[in-house]
Formats: C-alpha cells, sequence, structure tokens
C-alpha cells in the first residue's frame, strides 16, 4: 500500500489500497451466498419482483466519541467495557487501534519529507493523543475514515454533525483561523470521491427538543454555497425552532446551483425511529447514512437490503401470481378473479404480502452468515455496546440495534395505476379486467388513444386528489404492517423505506405496462413523489399527496424530489416560495425533501459546450453530479424535465 501526500493536501493524503478488502468481502460473499437463493427466488429476483442482499455500507461511527478519544482513548475503552480482556475479540480490536498508531507514525515522516510539516506534526500528536485543536479534530475524521472506508472495507456514510463536533474546538481559535480551516476541511471532503457523495449533517435537537443550530452551522453552510463543491452532500435536520433565515439562507443556495442539501423533518425522524422501539437518546442523536435512512445511535441500519416492485405485485395480482413477461409463478397462486375493486385491492395486497415474505427470507439467508462474510474492528471500537458484549459488530451482531431494511419501489406507478382500475373497470365500467388485462399485455397495441387518457386525463397521485391519496396511504400502511418490526436473523427488526433513487429504472425496465398508462419497460416513479408529468396542480397539491403517507412509518427513509423552474424562484420573492414550499411540507410531517431548480436554457447550452460549465450540478436520485459527466440520455432527461416545469 503506498500512501502519498499531494500538494493540495491540508490534513491527510491518499492510499492506494482502497478497494482489497472490500473486494475480499464480495468474493466471500459470491461463495458463501451462492446457495441462499431457490429457483423461484432467482426467477423473481431477475424479473425485479423483489431483491434480499447484504449491506455493510451505510455504517456511522459515534465521531463524538473518535474525537473526544482519540486512538488511544478507543484503545484504553476496549480494556475498560470489554468483559474478558484476554479475549480474542479484545486482542483482534487492540491490534487494529495499535496498528493504527504505528501507521500514523510511519507515514508522518513521509508527509515532512513533501513538505507537510502540519500534517505531520498532526499525525504524531494523533498516534498517541485525542485531538486537541480543531485541525487535528479535523484531520482525525480524514484518518479514521481511510481505516474504517479504505482499509477496513466497511463504507463510511456520514461524518457526523459537523457544526456540534466542531464547536467546542472552534470556540477555543480565532475566528479566521476557523474560517481558514472550514474551508480547506470543504475542499478536502471533495477529494475523497466517495461513491454518491460523502454526507454529514448540521442543526437538529438535543434531548430536551432544544434546536442546536449554532455558529458553525453557518460558517458550514456559508463555505459550502461559496465552494459549491461536487462531491459534498449535507442534511440539514429541521425543528420546528430551526431559525427561519438560516433556511432561506440555504434555500438561496439551492436557488444559486449550490443544491446538494435535504431538508429532513428532525420530529418526524425521531418519532419514526421510535416506533422500532429505539430509546429517546438514541433516535434523538440519529445519524443520516447515506441519502436519506437515519439510523439512532449505535445502530447498524444496514439500510439498503431488500427492494420491493409494487407495480409488479399489482402485476402479478392480475396474472394469478405469473410474471406478465416471462410467464414464470414468482407470486402467491391466486384466480385473478375480482368482482369488485375491494377484492383487487384485497389480491394486490396478498401478492404484496407474499412477495415481502421471500424478500426478508433472502435477506435473512444472506446475514445469518455475517460471521463468515465481514468483521469490522475499526468500526466496532467506536460502539460501546459492541465491547461491552465483546463481539464484533457484524460478526457478533452486537450493535444496540441489528437493523435490516426494505426499500418499495413505484409507490406513484401502483397508487396511480390502483386508482385507474377503479375508475376505468368497476365505477364507469368501460371495459372488464380481462379487456383491461389483454390490452396491458399487448403493451398498449392500437390502444394509443387510451393510453393517452390514462396518462393525462385520469386521477393521480400528485395533485392533492384525497380518494387517490388514501389509496397512498393504504398501500404504506399495509407495507408497513408487514415490514416494520418484523424481527430478522441478527436479532432487530426490519425498518421500510420509501425511496427508489436510480432502481426505479432498472426495476421498470423489467415490468409489464401498466394501468397508469405507462408503456411495458419505462421507468417506474422514483421516490415517494408523483410520476412524471402526473403533478398537474402545482408543488402545493403535490405535497398534499406526499403528506397523506404517514412518514413515521418509513424509518428507513423517503424522499420526495421536487423539480422548479428557474423562472419560478428568482429573487427574494423565489426565496418566499421555496421557503413557504418547505415549511408546508414540514408542518404536514413530510419526511424528506430535495429541489432541483432547472433552467432548460443553461442545460441545453451546457450540453452542447461543456467546457463552458465544469461545475454545474444537478441532483441525481440520492446525490449530486456535474451535469456535463452525465450521459447524453440522462442530459435529456433532466432538460424534458426543466421543459415540463417551465410550461
Amino acid at each position: 500500500c503506498e500512501f502519498t501526500f499531494p500538494q493540495s493536501a491540508v490534513f491527510f493524503g491518499n492510499c492506494s489500497c482502497e478497494e482489497i478488502t472490500r473486494h475480499i468481502t464480495w468474493r466471500r460473499q459470491s461463495r458463501i451466498c451462492a446457495g441462499a437463493l431457490t429457483e423461484e427466488n432467482r426467477k423473481a429476483v431477475s424479473a425485479r419482483a423483489y431483491s434480499g442482499d447484504p449491506d455493510f455500507g451505510h455504517t456511522a461511527p459515534l465521531w463524538d466519541d473518535i474525537l473526544k478519544l482519540g486512538l488511544p482513548g478507543l484503545r484504553a475503552r476496549v480494556l475498560e467495557l470489554a468483559p474478558d480482556p484476554d479475549s480474542v475479540f479484545v486482542r483482534s480490536e487492540l491490534l487494529v487501534l495499535d496498528a493504527a498508531s504505528a501507521f500514523l507514525k510511519r507515514i508522518a515522516p513521509i508527509a515532512a519529507d513533501a513538505g507537510k510539516i502540519n500534517i505531520a506534526e498532526g499525525l504524531l500528536h494523533l498516534a498517541d493523543h485525542a485531538p486537541e485543536t480543531l485541525f487535528q479534530a479535523m484531520q482525525l475524521i480524514f484518518v479514521y475514515y481511510t481505516l474504517q472506508h479504505h482499509f477496513e472495507g466497511t463504507n463510511l456514510r456520514t461524518l457526523g454533525r459537523l457544526d456540534r463536533l466542531f464547536a467546542p474546538f472552534a470556540a477555543k481559535e480565532d475566528p479566521e483561523t476557523v474560517k481558514a480551516l472550514v474551508r480547506d476541511f470543504m475542499r478536502e471532503i471533495d477529494t475523497l470521491r466517495a461513491p454518491a457523495n460523502i454526507p454529514f449533517m448540521l442543526c437538529g435537537s438535543d434531548e430536551s427538543g432544544r434546536d442546536l443550530t449554532n455558529d458553525m452551522s453557518r460558517l458550514i453552510l456559508r463555505t459550502y454555497t461559496e465552494l459549491k463543491p461536487t462531491n459534498t452532500k449535507f442534511h440539514i435536520l429541521c425543528t420546528p425552532h430551526t431559525p427561519e433565515d438560516f433556511l432561506r439562507e440555504a434555500l438561496e443556495s439551492v436557488k444559486n446551483g449550490a443544491n446538494s442539501i435535504v431538508f429532513m423533518n428532525d420530529c418526524r425522524i425521531i418519532d419514526a425511529l421510535r416506533k422500532l422501539g429505539e430509546t429517546h437518546e438514541a433516535a434523538v442523536n440519529y445519524s443520516v447514512v447515506g441519502c436519506y435512512e437515519c439510523g439512532g445511535a449505535e445502530e447498524t441500519a444496514c439500510t439498503c437490503n431488500a427492494r420491493l416492485n409494487l407495480p409488479k405485485a399489482l402485476e402479478l395480482a392480475l396474472h394469478g401470481g405469473r410474471d406478465a413477461l416471462t410467464g414464470d409463478k414468482i407470486g402467491e397462486d391466486t384466480d385473478g378473479i375480482y368482482p369488485s375493486f375491494a377484492a383487487l385491492y384485497d389480491g394486490f395486497r396478498t401478492q404484496l404480502r407474499y412477495l415481502i415474505g421471500q424478500a426478508l427470507d433472502v435477506t435473512d439467508r444472506y446475514e445469518e452468515n455475517y460471521a463468515h462474510l465481514h468483521a469490522s474492528p475499526f468500526f466496532t471500537a467506536t460502539y460501546p455496546t459492541c465491547l461491552r458484549k465483546g463481539a464484533d459488530v457484524y460478526c457478533g451482531y452486537s450493535a444496540a440495534y441489528n437493523n435490516s431494511s426494505l426499500n418499495a419501489i413505484g409507490l406513484a406507478t401502483v397508487v396511480d395505476s390502483l386508482a385507474a382500475i377503479r375508475k376505468l373497470v368497476y365505477e364507469e365500467r368501460r371495459m372488464t379486467l380481462e379487456e383491461l388485462i389483454s390490452i396491458l399485455d399487448s403493451n398498449w397495441e392500437d390502444q394509443t388513444v387510451l393510453q393517452n387518457i390514462l396518462r393525462k386525463k385520469f386521477p393521480k397521485y400528485g395533485n392533492g386528489d384525497p380518494s387517490v391519496d388514501k389509496l397512498a396511504a393504504d398501500v404504506v400502511k399495509d407495507l408497513s404492517d408487514a415490514v416494520n418490526n418484523v424481527p430478522n436473523a441478527k436479532g432487530g427488526v426490519y425498518r421500510l423505506g420509501l425511496f427508489s433513487i436510480d432502481w426505479c429504472l432498472d426495476y421498470g425496465a423489467h415490468t409489464a405496462a401498466s394501468a397508469d398508462g405507462r408503456s411495458c419497460g419505462e421507468a417506474l416513479s422514483q421516490n415517494t413523489g408523483a410520476s412524471f408529468g402526473a403533478d398537474r396542480e402545482g408543488a402545493t397539491a403535490h405535497l398534499h399527496s406526499v403528506t397523506a403517507i404517514d412518514a413515521s412509518d418509513t424509518a428507513n427513509g423517503c424522499i420526495v424530489d421536487l423539480d422548479l423552474h428557474s423562472s419560478a424562484v428568482r429573487g427574494k420573492n423565489g426565496t418566499t416560495v421555496l421557503a413557504s414550499i418547505l415549511q408546508t411540507y414540514l408542518e404536514k410531517d413530510g419526511f424528506a425533501i430535495h429541489f432541483n431548480v432547472l433552467d432548460t436554457d443553461t442545460l441545453e447550452d451546457a450540453k452542447a459546450h461543456p467546457e463552458n460549465y465544469p461545475n454545474l450540478q444537478v441532483r441525481l436520485c440520492g446525490w449530486n453530479v456535474k451535469f456535463t459527466e452525465l450521459s447524453p440520455s440522462a442530459q435529456e432527461e433532466f432538460i424534458r424535465r426543466s421543459r415540463y416545469q417551465a410550461r
């Protein structure tokens, strides 16, 4: 492993062996878990009805403890808390922590030889002591990130609540020094090139409900707005008392192209984690461990285990448990005869529960093999509960909360399809269910007029229609009943999520035509928002629909993506519009929201002349990307969305 300190480095350097451990883990997984799927499972997974997987990639170490104790303090705590100081577990923990300190001492001279005297001095201090200055605290974050993420191969998916972590150190520093260090820190985050960006959090509340927005929150936000780093995303944890001027400043940042900000409802997240049985203390001190997923303190949330294709469940209900594209039986064996809409919905719910049961079962079969797949001693060292149990966080399922997840994909697609069938077949009786199924199986052959009517004229989720929104609420309630708090193989429980990120493309490609007017192979709806083009009544109505579901049933995360044309949010009045939208969403108990402010002319010019727009960013699912680095088809999709918003 070669370690270098480039000229731009301020806190740490770069290693050349970042993928070794991760590749070993995945090779073990392929070998040990080869028998995890039955033949029916394989067909269903291939048809994208569901999936189940292990997940070592969404972790949140206890950053407060890391900065308070440092590497030597973490070592001392192992000996203090572990029940058997002579156990293999303790010897393993001490081995890696001692190796980490030795590693810092070994690379400090390399930093000095590269002219990085501050880095070298900091590394020598951190090898034997906890951080004492803001520089050392920031440096330790990069050191620990490298140890866990690269050397150990356990993806680290949050840098913690940076404003709270840095404030005590910043209080002892000159304000100008603090500003300079925050700038350097934000720049160096960008060099990590983390997959799907590297997240951190600002604001939130303490256990008494007090809002924690501070001067460091404002400094970090302003620095981000100024620099517009491309590999950063952060979550603003909004409480009822988050200062209005702070939120307006964040929204101004979004308007001006620094839009890698997710606004999250602190109260709703805490409620969701409490429903999973977590203590108030653990729930309040949650982390966002990826795009939108939240895990309480000392929780291994494993937020990307199972996935479920909601429209596929309806497809199976219409075809007696068989996949419409392959004819394979991958669902519950039913007769497919539904004399009423209530009977149809019951058939859909039957398939839903069957697919969920299969997905959880597959995930259990993977997760019961964790002891043979992956150990994470650096990560384990930060969790006192693991130390008291004397067991690795993965191999011994020793975290305070050893949970797993299922994410449901295509909510709007299935809700719009159910609403269309209810109106077309059972209320207006324009055709029989059998006739509609035949049309869907033909992928709308010779039925373009009907397809357009269903797409553009029928009731849709995303317009504040109470009858459609109730369907969405019912679907989410059924999902919650079948997923949340179901025991897993690790002594924890399952958690429901409603985010789809870009899975909606792949899952849609394997899903037959649906009654909402969607063609076979088209993408499913994204996250919890309306299907593309279906939100015809504006942003407020869209959010009324989204907040009809109980977000406290979605601890694994749910998000609405709101596209707005730049012409709608120009000037101070535009910021007021954004603030009003955000306030409405939070007051109606929404979970998380992010914005894409799109300008058609700018996007078209950037596609034609990418050299003029090196830093133009857009929000792709749960992370930011440079527009000019997208494929031509992805660029066209954003241009299409911008034109739609400008209509």
